[in-house]
């Protein structure tokens, strides 16, 4: 892992002195270095479009980390859109596979499977016909080592170390080298290294674990660092999984109204688009209100329904236009008291209120009445399901599929996201019908 030199000291921001106030188990350790970018070089490999190729890496696994999982990860993109088959071997025979959509963007994977011996483990990917070139970076595996902070969080959650909007940085691997696995010569008949074919990613240190990881300027939280427009990177000074693992979750009991409010929207909508929420960092006032506050304020402290006085503890944010038909959080929330929420639910505006009602909301919010009236499935949001339906289908809860998809039918009968799986992939189609056949009937 890279370190900062301790002997020039730790230069803290202002937020992360507040925040080094706080009682924890690790430190910042860091000078303003991580407020810089960096470019690192790739590796490309050429590949066989005629018929596929397929790479395989080792790694030395000489001791065990504290969490039981060997792991591998790192950065990819192709020179076209492409479905990869990853597949990590452990040195104990253990294995774990998964069919990622690789595109002409850099994006992170990583496996994590569980294994208590040592010895070589083995990183497979497997390429398709048509795609003639890989590029790589911070390819790395090893065992999984988490900072003592993350070990409780660790324990109550199914599979955190697999779940595709943190990895493959919350496997904590060192990610410092371009391709940091051995290579396996004898499965290389497909596959070369082409130095024409490499490019450029930008890095930045993150404050809390010091490793050098990749940032995209142009996309918010597409890889290892979410968007932060107040900061010198335009990112924030925390990887996602430091922000995971050693704030979120260390400083929840610490938390104000907007703040705790801010992780349950985060939690939730995280497991729908797998991916942070984008609108919350930009929605603060110069007061530090967040949106919970904000909207609470703009509705004059009332329930927007039925005009009842709230206290902010009381307010319950409605998403406006239903989470259920994919409409994240935004700043045209609705302030509602819980009976009120109860009621409408998943429904849209104009199935709740009357056309009055609808006026004076679209007033409020600074939604155009047409938006209000209307009944429509988010289209963004649609289509970056669509386009990895197979990830969606694997990382999904099989109700959760099931419920969107009906949703999505309901208004958007083009669209059948179980139809959209099959053809992306039988093998992943096949399998969550299976998952569905089991669940009991009255769930």
């Amino acid at each position: 892992m890279l370190l900062a030199d301790e002997a020039c000291g730790p230069i803290l921001s202002a937020s992360m002195r507040r925040l080094a106030k706080q009682s924890r188990n690790d430190r910042v350790r860091s000078a303003r270095d991580y407020q810089t970018i960096q470019e690192r070089q790739g590796t490309g490999f050429k590949l066989d479009s005629r018929r596929g190729s397929r790479i395989v890496f080792c790694a030395d696994v000489k001791r065990l980390g504290n969490t039981g999982f060997i792991g591998a990860g790192g950065y990819l993109k192709g020179d076209s859109n492409a479905k990869l088959q990853i597949r990590i071997i452990t040195p104990d025979g253990n294995h774990k596979e998964v069919e990622l959509s690789c595109t002409t963007k850099w994006r992170g994977f990583g496996l994590a499977v569980q294994s208590e011996h040592l010895g070589i483990m083995k990183l497979e990917i497997q390429t398709p016909p048509g795609l003639r070139v890989l590029e790589l970076w911070g390819l790395d595996g090893g065992a999984v080592e988490l900072p003592e902070s993350a070990l409780a969080q660790f324990a109550q959650e199914a599979d955190p170390l697999n779940s595709s909007h943190l990895t493959p940085e919350t496997l904590y691997l060192r990610h410092a080298e371009s391709v940091g696995m051995d290579e396996v010569a004898n499965d290389w008949d497909r596959a070369a290294v082409a130095p024409d074919h490499s490019s450029l990613i930008h890095v930045k240190k993150c404050a809390y674990c010091q490793r050098f990881l990749p940032i995209d300027r142009k996309r918010p939280s597409a890889l290892s660092f979410h968007k932060h427009n107040a900061k010198l990177t335009g990112h924030q000074n925390e990887c996602r999984s430091c922000k995971k693992w050693r704030i979120n979750d260390t400083f929840n009991p610490k938390r104000t109204v907007d703040q705790l409010h801010e992780s349950s929207v985060i939690t939730r909508e995280r497991r729908l688009f797998l991916r942070e929420p984008e609108i919350l960092a930009k929605i603060k006032d110069r007061h530090g209100d967040g949106l919970k506050s904000i909207v609470w304020k703009r509705f004059d402290k009332k329930c927007f329904r039925c005009k009842k006085p709230l206290t902010l503890g009381e307010v319950e944010l409605d998403h406006t236009r239903p989470l259920a038909y994919l409409w994240p959080i935004d700043e045209h929330a609705t302030c509602l008291c819980a009976a009120c929420n109860g009621i409408k639910r998943e429904r849209f505006p104009v199935d709740v209120y009357t056309p009055t009602q609808i006026d004076e909301l679209a007033a409020i919010t600074g939604l155009p009445r047409d938006a209000l009236v209307a009944k429509k499935v988010n289209g963004r949001e649609l289509a970056r399901i669509v386009a990895d339906i197979v990830t969606y289908a694997r990382e999904w809860d099989p109700r959760t599929f099931n419920a969107t998809a009906r949703k999505v039918r309901e208004l958007r009968n083009d669209v059948d996201l179980f139809d959209v799986l099959r053809r992306a992939s039988p093998r992943v189609h096949s399998q969550l019908q299976k998952r569905l056949a089991e669940r009991p009937a009255t769930e």
